[in-house]
């Protein structure tokens, strides 16, 4: 396991995602940038799971990864309706 993967980082890119969908979530989103806010959501809460249940980092780290990546592109795709 790298430094990447450590719990303490997953951890803290759990609370830097939670604190970024915080601000977005007053953005009514539709369609597919829905679809996609709410995978971040899952994907999320699936890092959530494999870290604190699992103890899986590597997984705990790709959720999280996606999770990262799902909320760059909902980001976007307000951007651009603005």
């Amino acid at each position: 396991m790298n430094d990447l993967e450590s719990a303490e980082k997953i951890s803290i890119d759990i609370k830097k995602l939670e604190r970024n969908l915080k601000q977005v979530e007053d953005i009514n989103f539709e369609g597919k940038e829905k679809e996609v806010y709410d995978r971040a959501v899952d994907y999320m809460n699936d890092s959530k799971y494999y870290l604190e249940k699992k103890k899986d980092m590597r997984t705990a780290f790709g959720c999280i990864e996606y999770s990262h990546g799902c909320l760059l592109y909902t980001s976007d795709a307000a951007d651009d309706k603005a």
